[in-house]
């Protein structure tokens, strides 16, 4: 059995048989607005820096000062301090530059058939999204968070590069031996869990976040739609989101 790292959301770890998600695992994290993407992961890194463990948070959309003023401002997280004692890695890329890259280098090569994807393949001191566009990083990092997805899809003319390239940058978040989250957009009531449709099935698990609407009441409910390293509960759970992040009510109804 490999080794499992809790998540440390709330009691999330307690939904799953193993209490956490094993290393080497990309969990997409999908939801519609407001639902608390961000938060969730941002408090499992947050937590789990305070545990002594390291993150790294990727944004492709939102400016990291105005990242980090939101969530000391709403949850009282102080990512500076983290990130000055060296556990916490905040780092902003251009989705559209980071497309364009790619499919430059998709031109340059023979066979686009494999999702084996040789420019991915980098040292372990450092995430690469391209060989023009790694990431430094100063630690080997228990989790990694890309935000979002939904971006990087847009910022693609041809899908099918997009599908072999998250299928190669999922192979080598996984090379770090960390647990990665993905996020990324859908409905509020979602029928597919990604704006391209195939990201569920690349990934190890989903998380999916729901903001639920009976009559004029919206209601927010978690589910672990998939995740092969462990059996889990398989029912919806509600959640609010309060002054310290996320709280979920196992055993609640959602409605």
């Amino acid at each position: 059995m490999g080794s499992f790292l809790q998540t440390r959301v709330s009691s999330f770890d307690e939904l799953i048989d193993n209490k956490g998600i094993e290393r080497g695992n990309t969990i997409l994290v999908s939801g519609g607005c407001g639902t608390g993407k961000t938060v969730f992961t941002m408090q499992s890194l947050y937590n789990g820096v305070m545990a002594g463990e390291k993150g790294i948070y990727v944004s492709l959309v939102e400016d990291p000062d105005k990242l980090r003023r939101h969530m000391i401002q709403n949850f009282g997280w102080d990512l500076e301090s983290y990130e000055a004692k060296g556990q916490l890695y905040i780092q902003k890329v251009d989705p559209y530059a980071l497309a364009e890259d790619v499919t430059t280098m998709f031109e340059n090569q023979q066979n686009l058939s494999s999702p084996d994807v040789p420019f991915l393949k980098t040292p372990r001191d450092t995430i690469s999204l391209v060989d023009s566009r790694k990431i430094k990083i100063p630690f080997r990092p228990d989790r990694i968070v890309v935000d979002s997805i939904s971006s990087l899809e847009a910022a693609f003319h041809n899908k099918d590069h997009y599908r072999i390239y998250l299928q190669g940058m999922i192979d080598a978040l996984n090379q770090h031996n960390s647990v990665n989250f993905l996020l990324t957009e859908t409905e509020q009531e979602p029928d597919k869990y990604s704006r391209a449709g195939v990201e569920e099935f690349l990934v190890d698990g989903v998380i999916v976040l729901y903001n639920l609407r009976k009559g004029q009441v919206r209601r927010r409910a978690m589910e672990i739609l998939k995740l092969r390293c462990s059996d889990h509960v398989k029912e919806m759970v509600p959640y609010m989101i309060k002054k310290d992040g996320i709280a979920l009510m196992p055993g609640d109804k959602v409605f």
